[in-house]
């Protein structure tokens, strides 16, 4: 075993026990969000960031900044914006709404069924795409340690994460939220710290224009190859896509009264922006210290271009030891994902609209269905986008949450007029369009066909797929007038 393995071992073995030891075995999702109830505005958000924070955040943003220079920022300002957002404008209705999910937001504005399965739907290719950022990430960091092939480190995630989807076992409570926001938040500090000091530079000289508009090659993921359109669209994506993520809004819909709510979200808002101050400032360091971005294109792409700064500046000890900490981190997310995403089908859709005899003993057979097609479903999207800025496949998450749950949710809280017709046509337009862009578009109709063209030319379709959820909502609502109005509630 190598010095790096070694020391990867010895950081990550102790930290895996200590959230383990922190959570409660939790099986269902009343039981992992209840214990927001528990905590004041501070704490839970602290486990909301610490949902929230992402090791493949973190990884590919710092990539995309070496590689893409100020286009790469986009990815930063754009993962942060959302929260003022929540804050502004959702605290205090989704806490006075909802109890656990969207679903119930749904259900207590549209009594149609069909309504809160079209969410359900919407929440799986999220769930997937986010989960196989995740282990793009932890298949790539292992690699780096191990030296073992993607696709042999790949499988063994794979049998991890449906060991875990099919027992249960291994959900991260908050406490063990809070603990890897504290995790995440010391490592940025410390990496940003110690660049500081090898970077002799002045300030001004650190930040320098020239520097940022310099033409780099653009890599998988890299937002330079795309026009000035597609980086609205990007931008759409990043900035509505936390609204509608469902391992985030879960622990939020959770808190016990509106004002923690409120205070949850300003707190968590608070701890996410320094995150992303960190990230920016840890892009501009990695500019200067790792030089041309041609010297850090691996097989992985541009996503271990933050552990190469790490060994830089603190040789094989402080590599492992960032990777051990990122591991840890997105096997947390991983676990989160696997829950919340087969819930939505499990406990939000089939125990909540779907009547049956043995409704108990179903819903628990088809929470480790789901669980279990997920893993498959973003395993197999793993192997496919092993190149790609992990990134960018986060901001490929937040286009299908922009374009199908956030319509929804906005139009059953403030539009009066949307009717359960437009909410369903909408829905389902959004998910469909969504899903055709991205099939035919660059990420999987170009790498399947190994010359990279594809039909859809944007990576990420939210101006598209939102605009036509939008005006399918609004078009089937003004003009489409039943007898019998019985989906809309008085609410």
């Amino acid at each position: 075993m190598s010095n790096t393995a070694l020391y990867f071992v010895l950081t990550a073995l102790p930290l895996m026990i200590l959230m383990i030891w922190s959570a409660n075995r939790i099986r269902t999702a009343a039981e992992f969000y209840a214990t927001g109830r528990e905590y004041g505005g501070l704490r839970n958000g602290l486990a909301i960031t610490g949902d929230y924070l992402s090791a493949a955040s973190l990884l590919g943003i710092t990539g995309l900044i070496l590689f893409s220079g100020y286009s790469g920022l986009l990815y930063a300002v754009g993962f942060f914006s959302g929260w003022p957002i929540i804050l502004i404008l959702l605290a205090d209705k989704l806490r006075t709404i909802g109890h656990f999910t969207l679903a119930d937001v749904l259900k207590s504005r549209f009594s149609d069924p069909r309504i809160v399965l079209v969410a359900t739907l919407g929440y799986f290719p999220v769930v997937v795409i986010y989960l196989s950022a995740q282990l793009v990430a932890m298949t790539w960091l292992l690699n780096y340690i191990f030296g073992v092939k993607y696709e042999i480190v790949l499988a063994g995630l794979t049998g991890v994460a449906l060991v875990t989807a099919l027992t249960g076992r291994m959900i991260f409570s908050s406490r063990a939220q809070m603990i890897k926001a504290g995790l995440v938040m010391i490592l940025m500090l410390v990496l940003t710290m110690l660049a500081f000091d090898r970077v002799s530079s002045s300030l001004s000289e650190l930040f320098s224009i020239d520097i940022w508009f310099a033409s780099n090659p653009p890599v998988n993921g890299a937002v330079s190859e795309d026009s000035p359109l597609a980086l609205f669209s990007l931008g759409i994506a990043l900035i509505l896509g936390p609204v509608g993520l469902p391992h985030v809004m879960s622990r939020f819909f959770s808190v016990a009264d509106e004002r923690r709510a409120r205070m949850s979200v300003f707190y968590a808002t608070g701890m996410i922006g320094i995150f992303y101050i960190l990230i920016i400032l840890l892009g501009f360091l990695t500019v200067h210290l790792l030089g041309q971005p041609e010297a850090s294109v691996t097989a992985a792409g541009s996503n271990l271009v933050l552990v190469r700064l790490a060994e830089l500046i603190g040789g094989e000890f402080l590599a492992a030891v960032l990777v051990a900490i990122l591991v840890v981190v997105l096997f947390s997310v991983m676990t989160s994902l696997i829950l919340t995403g087969s819930s939505a089908f499990s406990h939000d859709w089939y125990a909540r609209t779907v009547i049956g005899g043995s409704k108990r003993w179903n819903e628990r057979h088809l929470h480790r269905l789901a669980s279990s097609v997920t893993v498959v479903f973003a395993a197999s999207l793993a192997l496919l986008w092993q190149t790609e800025n992990v990134a960018n496949l986060v901001g490929l998450a937040f286009a299908f949450s922009a374009s199908v749950n956030v319509p929804l949710l906005l139009g059953a809280l403030y539009c009066d007029r949307l009717t359960s017709a437009g909410a369903l046509s909408g829905g389902l337009a959004g998910l469909s369009a969504t899903l055709i862009a991205v099939i035919t578009g660059p990420l999987i109709w170009g790498n399947l066909s190994g010359s990279g063209e594809s039909f859809f030319s944007w990576r990420h379709p939210a101006l598209f797929s939102l605009s036509v959820a939008v005006l399918v909502m609004w078009f089937v609502s003004r003009w489409y007038h039943p007898s019998r109005r019985e989906g809309d509630s008085d609410k």
